[in-house]
């Protein structure tokens, strides 16, 4: 038997490793190099859903808020602890979790991993972005005027991260950078903008006309213009519900929602983008990938072994729909090969101000001078 905990046979570390909570799986990769080369990763390198509003809930014996994540892996639900988020509206970038409340205070974490380093300290703090607002509150909670929070980098690998937060149904977008007192507003007089990513480099933007903006971040005060529009090949033949932008193996690709009247998904069509060419191109096909949209800011995952529980050439979705008389919640799966759209999780999600979202695990989580309370 081995005297030293770090000599246990990785069989035996491994199969311990299989039987552990997120939360847990986590400190047992930082315990030492051979518990992390004997981390069980399947589990939990696939995306998460979570489950918002109604799940949070204080443990009364130990005064902890949850919330529940659905593995794509296990098709369970688990409970993870999620502090600083009971009753606030979440959105998320990048694996982390923004939280917004009633004074439009937002915190940000990343709550599968509760992450320590040397660039960040658990739950972070970001300026109220309240000065931005100019809403009629009959029309919208504080807390929901918001629509995305995008982040450049994981704050968990660099002091350099930005992120930039877009308004419903608006043409403002703010910006703030670490150690700011306060948000940016980038002047863009267009029409109101539906997504943002940041890609290689630089944040770019798609508005309700279709059109890429690019925006400079490095100005006094920042601006957004338009350095692409949708050709006349494909205007006026299809109407778009929502817009996505998410990268795939290097490309940026456009992601275009179709819905009926109702606000419910009927379809996608997939572009890519090529901003040097100025030029898009319909795709039919995925292949071994697969997207993932909605209110996060949208990512992409390569199927492979380690990945079976995705299915390839696919997008996952969610949409929150608060005007329709359903529950106000669509979580699917789109075929790309035949155009079907399949239900995705079946129980029913309590949508109040928050929609479902899709996380992602924070790749830079996994470097080894992380610690994880």
């Amino acid at each position: 038997m081995a005297k030293n905990w770090a000599d246990l046979l990785p069989e035996l570390l491994e199969l311990c490793s299989r039987q552990l909570l997120l939360e847990d799986w986590f400190a047992f990769r930082s315990v030492c190099s051979t518990w992390r080369a004997a981390a069980f990763e399947e589990r939990f390198n696939v995306p998460w859903l979570m489950i918002a509003d109604d799940i949070f809930a204080d443990d009364r014996r130990t005064n902890t808020e949850w919330a529940e994540f659905y593995s794509l892996f296990s098709s369970r639900i688990h409970k993870v602890v999620m502090p600083n988020a009971k009753e606030k509206r979440c959105l998320s970038s990048r694996g982390w979790i923004f939280t917004i409340d009633m004074g439009s205070q937002v915190h940000m974490l990343n709550p599968l991993s509760r992450a320590v380093s040397r660039y960040c300290d658990g739950i972070i703090k970001l300026p109220s972005v309240h000065e931005f607002s100019s809403w009629d509150p009959e029309d919208y909670e504080p807390e929901t005027r918001y629509a995305k929070f995008v982040l450049s980098a994981s704050p968990a690998s660099s002091p350099n991260y930005m992120v930039m937060v877009t308004y419903l149904n608006s043409t403002r977008l703010g910006l703030w950078k670490p150690g700011s007192e306060e948000w940016k507003e980038l002047t863009w007089l267009g029409d109101p903008v539906l997504d943002v990513i940041y890609y290689k480099g630089q944040f770019f933007a798609v508005d309700w006309l279709d059109e890429i903006l690019v925006c400079d971040v490095d100005r006094p005060d920042p601006t957004a213009q338009v350095i692409l529009k949708k050709p006349l090949e494909f205007r006026d033949h299809f109407e778009f519900c929502q817009m996505y932008l998410v990268e795939l193996a290097g490309r940026l690709l456009l992601v275009a929602r179709l819905a009926q009247q109702d606000g419910a998904t009927s379809g996608f069509r997939v572009f890519a983008i090529d901003l040097e060419a100025r030029k898009w191109t319909e795709l039919e096909s995925l292949e071994n990938a697969s997207l993932f949209v909605g209110f996060n800011s949208s990512f992409s995952v390569q199927v492979d072994e380690n990945r079976h529980a995705i299915k390839p050439n696919c997008i996952y979705f969610t949409e929150y729909l608060p005007h329709r008389d359903t529950e106000g919640k669509e979580v699917g799966i789109y075929h790309m090969k035949d155009g079907k759209i399949e239900p995705f999780f079946d129980e029913k999600i309590y949508i109040d101000f928050s929609p479902p979202l899709w996380i992602e695990l924070d790749a830079a989580l996994y470097r080894s001078d992380h610690k994880f309370k």
